[in-house]
C-alpha cells in the first residue's frame, strides 16, 4: 500500500498522493465501463440489427431491452469466470497430479456429455472429494468421478430430468443413500447389493466392508444397473430436449470465455477501490493514536 498518510509529532493527510490513488481508481473505473460497454453495446447491436423489421418506438423498446439483455449477460460472464477460477482450486487440490487431466477430460465434456467446463469440474469436484473420505485410493478417484460425472449427463438424457438432480441423485447413491435414485427405478439395497457381489465372487458381508469397499461396491453395481442410460446423451443429441441442453451448455461457455477476458479488468478495478479503504482505515488509526 502506498505511504498516503505520514505522522509527524501529528496526523496529516498527503493530499498530493491520496488524490494521485483516487485518480487511479477512478481511471481503472472507466476502463471497466468502456470494456463492459464494448462488449454491451456490441450485442446490442446484434439484436437490434436481428430485429431491424420493426421501427419507431417498437425499435426504441428493442433497443432498451437489448441493452439490459446484454448487461445481464455480461454479469452472468462475469459470475461464471469467477466460478470456474474458485472451483480449479478444489479440482487442483482433490486430484493432485491428474488435475491437469481432469481440467482436459472437462473441456471436452461438452461435446460428450454436453457438460459446461464449470458443471463438469463441479461434479467430478464434489463426487471426487467425497470418494477420497471414503478412503478410495487416489489412482481411483479420477477414473471413477469422472465417470459419474459422465454418468450423471447420460441419465439426465435418459430419463429426462436436469443435470444437478442426475448428479444429485448419483451422489446420493454412492454415499449409500437408496430412496434418491430408488425414484428412478434403480434399488442400492444391501440384499440387491449383497447379490450383485456375490455374483461377481464377493463373499465378503456388506457389513464386514469398509466403508472404502462399500463405496466401490455401490459404484461397480450402479455402473451396471445404467448400462442402458450410458451414452444416452451423445446417441440422442439431436433430439430436441438434449438440443436444448446443449444450447444452454453453449450459451454458458460463451460467457465462460467472455467473463474470462472481463474478469482481470473488474479485479483490477475491486483491488483499487479496495486499497482506498485500506488507506482510511490507516488514517483514522493514526489520528487514534496521536
Amino acid at each position: 500500500m502506498s505511504d498516503v498518510f505520514k505522522v509527524e509529532g501529528k496526523v496529516s493527510l498527503d493530499t498530493d498522493q491520496f488524490y494521485s490513488q483516487v485518480d487511479s481508481v477512478i481511471d481503472k473505473g472507466k476502463d471497466l465501463s468502456d470494456t463492459i460497454g464494448k462488449q454491451s453495446n456490441g450485442m446490442k447491436s446484434a439484436l437490434e440489427n436481428a430485429f431491424s423489421f420493426s421501427l419507431g418506438n417498437t425499435m426504441s423498446d428493442i433497443g432498451q431491452k437489448a441493452a439490459q439483455m446484454a448487461m445481464d449477460f455480461v454479469k452472468d460472464s462475469i459470475s461464471v469466470a469467477s466460478n470456474i477460477q474458485e472451483v480449479q482450486n478444489v479440482v487442483d487440490v482433490t486430484f493432485g497430479d491428474a488435475a491437469a487431466q481432469l481440467d482436459s477430460w472437462a473441456n471436452s465434456a461438452r461435446e460428450q456429455f454436453g457438460l459446461t467446463e464449470l458443471q463438469a469440474k463441479q461434479y467430478a469436484s464434489t463426487m471426487g472429494s467425497m470418494l477420497k473420505s471414503m478412503g478410495i485410493t487416489e489412482n481411483k478417484v479420477y477414473d471413477m468421478s469422472t465417470a459419474m460425472a459422465g454418468l450423471s449427463a447420460d441419465m439426465a438424457s435418459f430419463y429426462n430430468i436436469d443435470f444437478d438432480e442426475a448428479f444429485s441423485k448419483i451422489r446420493s447413491g454412492i454415499s449409500g443413500e437408496t430412496e434418491p435414485l430408488k425414484q428412478l427405478g434403480i434399488n442400492m439395497s444391501v440384499a440387491n447389493l449383497e447379490a450383485f457381489a456375490l455374483a461377481n465372487g464377493v463373499t465378503k458381508a456388506y457389513e464386514s466392508m469398509t466403508q472404502a469397499e462399500q463405496a466401490t461396491l455401490r459404484y461397480n453395481y450402479l455402473l451396471q444397473t445404467t448400462a442402458d442410460a450410458q451414452g444416452d446423451f451423445a446417441r440422442t443429441s439431436d433430439s430436441y430436449a438434449n438440443s436444448l441442453r446443449l444450447l444452454e451448455t453453449n450459451v454458458d461457455s460463451l460467457k465462460a470465455h467472455l467473463g474470462e477476458m472481463l474478469l482481470p479488468v473488474v479485479n483490477d478495478f475491486v483491488n483499487a477501490v479496495n486499497s482506498l479503504f485500506e488507506d482510511s482505515r490507516t488514517l483514522g488509526q493514526k489520528m487514534a493514536d496521536a
